[in-house]
């Protein structure tokens, strides 16, 4: 009897030894498993951080030298950012797209010019992956994917404190200028925009401004139940001009569409007044003092109303004061190089400065673009 027992325990150690066994072998598996998931993961990580990088490189790329880039050029920024952020990647592709549509794959050896429409980069990368226990369901490696798509377009938000300065200018001065042509404004209502070495082409008179002084602490948008009212002060002094301009605007400003009664209506007067201009050419000195270019922004508009015209536009708002409002539309930079504020008056003050191609952070006005606007600000953002 006592020998039958001990067969039985012998034989049940064994059963014991084999269950454990084959559990530590379960055991590894589900580890492994969850170590080649986590190997996975990361990597899957570091190629969508490099995706979102070179697309976002790729479509700065286009916003800056919209009529002078080309695909290839494109396609080795997408590549720089590529290696700079996942070195061992295995496969890349990009595409040039106008919205989400893809128009044109772009590698080192594409077409010299950049389809028209074209608003954004798409990038994919991929890198394979050895996988220590894949073996275990048959699998040796896997294929790692990511896909990122930055679009540019014009600035809808110019944040407070900007350097966004009182002075608007007319659309039809942007849509017929160039990035490097010569802007001056006039104290006035002219407006002349020069191609070196070309003549000035001047716009505006009395009856048809084509600038603006506004006040930045007054602004109307119809959509002001959500972003909340800048209808601050209308009887703005010289310390709150002043103020502006050395400090930037007090309040984001937000773009509207070409012709569409959205976005921000601001309030001021056609030409632009002497009033500040000290002020501007102080504080262009300070950045050029401290080695800084001075760019400035300012307000690019489509239209002005008075009070009658805003009451009509907007029956359901009241208490506009009597003065102008003009639509704001998007945003130019310009580097200040003169500021004269010690001329005659009506014609001999002006700001002097050039056109220039630029790209901040913030969001896409997807409605306020118009044909020749390549010098408006742009931004560029990850739209997938």
């Amino acid at each position: 009897m006592a020998k039958k027992r001990r067969e039985v325990n012998a034989l049940r150690k064994g059963q014991t030894i084999v269950v454990v066994v084959l559990s530590l072998v379960a055991l590894l598996a589900v580890l492994g498993l969850a170590l080649d998931g986590s190997r996975l993961y990361r990597t899957r990580r570091i190629l969508q951080n490099a995706a979102d990088a070179a697309a976002l490189a790729g479509a700065q790329e286009l916003a800056m030298n919209p009529t002078t880039t080309s695909p290839a050029v494109i396609w080795r920024k997408v590549v720089q950012y590529l290696q700079a952020n996942a070195p061992n990647y295995t496969r890349a592709r990009a595409w040039l797209v106008q919205g989400s549509t893809r128009l044109q794959e772009i590698t080192d050896g594409a077409g010299s010019s950049v389809p028209a429409g074209a608003n954004g980069v798409e990038v994919q990368v991929q890198r394979r992956e050895v996988v220590l226990f894949g073996g275990v369901l048959g699998q040796s490696s896997a294929l790692v994917s990511a896909r990122a798509r930055a679009n540019a377009g014009n600035l809808r938000t110019m944040p407070a404190r900007s350097d966004t300065i009182p002075i608007a200018v007319h659309y039809e001065i942007i849509r017929n200028a160039n990035v490097g042509d010569l802007l001056t404004v006039w104290d006035g209502f002219q407006v002349s925009v020069q191609t070196p070495p070309g003549s000035p082409r001047n716009y505006g008179d009395p009856s048809n401004p084509y600038s603006g002084w506004l006040n930045l602490a007054w602004i109307h948008n119809p959509d002001e139940a959500t972003l909340g009212s800048r209808e601050v002060d209308p009887s703005h002094s010289q310390a709150n001009v002043n103020d502006w301009i050395l400090n930037g605007n007090p309040y984001p400003i937000i773009a509207g569409s070409l012709f569409v009664n959205d976005g921000d209506f601001i309030m001021g007067n056609p030409g632009i007044r002497a009033s500040g201009l000290k002020t501007l050419d102080d504080k262009r000195q300070q950045f050029v003092s401290q080695g800084r270019r001075p760019i400035f922004y300012f307000i690019v508009f489509d239209r002005y109303f008075d009070r009658s015209g805003m009451n009509s536009l907007f029956p359901t708002h009241s208490g506009f004061p009597n003065s102008y409002y003009f639509h704001a539309i998007g945003f130019v930079a310009i580097e200040v190089t003169e500021v004269n504020w010690q001329g005659s008056a009506r014609g001999g003050k002006y700001v002097k400065g050039t056109f220039v191609a630029f790209v901040r952070s913030g969001d896409i006005n997807p409605n306020s673009s118009f044909s020749g606007d390549a010098e408006m600000v742009k931004s560029v953002v990850l739209t997938e």
